[in-house]
C-alpha cells in the first residue's frame, strides 16, 4: 500500500479528531485499515486502485 496515501489519511483522521497527542500509531493503523477496505471495494467493482504517482504520470502532470 502506498505510504503517501496512508500518511495523508492518518493526517485527516488526526485533524478530524481535534489533533490529539499520542495517538499516532492508532491513526496510522486506522488509515491502513480504511484504505485496505477501500481498495478491496474497488477491486470488487472490477477496477484496480491506482497509485497517485502513476495517475499523475498517466495524465502528463508535471510536464
Amino acid at each position: 500500500m502506498d505510504e503517501h496515501r496512508i500518511r495523508h489519511r492518518a493526517y485527516e483522521i488526526w485533524e478530524q479528531e481535534g489533533r490529539p497527542e499520542g495517538r499516532r500509531a492508532e491513526h496510522w493503523e486506522r488509515a491502513c485499515r480504511e484504505l485496505r477496505e477501500e481498495d478491496e471495494r474497488t477491486k470488487e467493482k472490477g477496477s484496480e486502485p491506482r497509485d497517485l504517482a502513476q495517475a499523475s504520470a498517466d495524465s502528463g502532470a508535471g510536464i
